[in-house]
């Protein structure tokens, strides 16, 4: 693990306090990482096979999921992968970089790159 111990990964988590609807459901991310410390990073991934929806749908809400992982102290990270992602997709990826604390691609130097920004907070 490029973590350490005393970290905590879990898929399809959610972050504490931080809800999408006002039936308290808890907004989903696809990994949650917690430190040792107990600070929260929210982690959405996609993929060049996730579904032009489900980008443009993350695209349009990555705004406000920032503004409430901010609001309660936590921080929002994507990992981005795949061609045509980044060229299919400009539009959206774009977007999502500007609402994100640290953006990666999935290869092993970036997720290097995204677990020190994990351990910097």
């Amino acid at each position: 693990s490029y973590l350490g111990s005393g970290w905590v990964v879990k898929l399809n988590g959610s972050l504490p306090g931080v809800f999408h609807n006002f039936e308290g459901n808890g907004t989903n991310f696809d990994v949650v990482v917690t430190s040792p410390s107990n600070k929260f990073f929210g982690v959405e991934i996609s993929f060049q096979v996730t579904t032009n929806s489900t980008i443009e749908r993350k695209a349009r809400e990555s705004e406000s999921v920032m503004k409430s992982v901010h609001s309660k102290g936590h921080k929002i990270c994507y990992v981005i992968d795949g061609a045509g992602n980044i060229n299919v997709r400009k539009n959206a990826v774009s977007i999502l970089c500007n609402h994100s604390d640290c953006t990666v691609a999935m290869s092993d130097s970036e997720i290097k790159h995204l677990a020190a920004y994990f351990k910097s907070i």
